[in-house]
């Protein structure tokens, strides 16, 4: 959802628009200053983007710098106009529930204070460049 990071994984531009998720939470992870989202009561929503129609190997990309601790599952998010549109969301995996706390997380504090760091301390994008140079040849 933050343009600097989708930038620093996929290769290709992609349409997006907003949209809101619903029956999900997205909580702090101990220690870390991403988010992990999690199945939330009925009434839970998040805001956030879709990007559609990724290409292939940009969604091999993705799942590469999401990692073991998400699945990827298919959620109906609400546009801004009502209407609906099918994504895929990375959900935090169960087993990995202890490193999830219990305050939510906030967007606002990561685009002005933790994507710094997250840009600088993240070191995916070797793990998600060597995938894509094997996918390559």
């Amino acid at each position: 959802m933050f343009e600097r990071v989708w930038t620093a994984v996929v290769t290709s531009t992609y349409r997006k628009t907003p949209a809101r998720l619903c029956g999900y939470q997205r909580r702090t992870i101990r220690g870390q200053a991403y988010p992990a989202l999690i199945p939330g009561a009925a009434a839970d929503q998040i805001d956030g983007v879709v990007y559609q129609n990724v290409g292939g190997h940009d969604v091999l990309r993705l799942d590469r710098f999401e990692g073991a601790c998400y699945m990827k599952k298919k959620e109906i998010c609400l546009l801004p106009d009502g209407g609906r549109i099918p994504a895929w969301a990375y959900v935090f995996r169960e087993k990995f529930a202890d490193l999830v706390e219990a305050q939510a997380w906030d967007p606002v504090w990561f685009e002005n204070h933790g994507i710094d760091v997250f840009m600088r301390d993240y070191q995916g994008y070797r793990r998600i460049d060597a995938a894509a140079d094997m996918l390559d040849a």
